[in-house]
């Protein structure tokens, strides 16, 4: 395959959830980034295996060899793709999953909470 520019094809990537069932298959680690409002470096090193998973979800690169179908939603489990891949990875218990994606959640919550607040102390300074 020839490039027309600096960049890298993207690639296709999954979306497990924290109880590894597939739930989401985008074309790119930008959609990812859209999709689930996850940093893009995270989902990157959750990937290629640097983190175990991030913001409650696990991420993978579609692996050239493994063909995915859409009746794979909802049927695909993380154990049995990676088996498919010949990786192996650590997993979370779903439990422990849950109370990260609850933490994860009321971080971003707060961090929205305290932007909103400062937005509107910038306002009121202005005037």
């Amino acid at each position: 395959m020839k490039m027309k520019g600096p960049f890298l094809p993207s690639k296709q990537l999954l979306v497990f959830n924290g109880a590894y069932v597939l739930i989401a298959v985008v074309r790119s680690l930008h959609s990812a980034a859209d999709f689930s409002g996850i940093n893009l470096q995270s989902i990157s090193f959750s990937c290629t295996g640097k983190y175990v998973a991030t913001g409650g979800f696990y991420f993978r690169h579609a692996h050239p060899d493994v063909q995915i179908d859409l009746s794979d939603l909802d049927n695909l489990t993380l154990q049995e793709y990676d088996r498919l891949c010949g990786v192996e990875r650590r997993y979370f218990t779903v439990r422990e999953m849950a109370h990260k994606r609850q933490a994860y959640d009321q971080r971003r919550k707060e961090f929205r909470k305290f932007c909103k607040q400062r937005d509107l102390e910038e306002k009121k300074n202005e005037k």
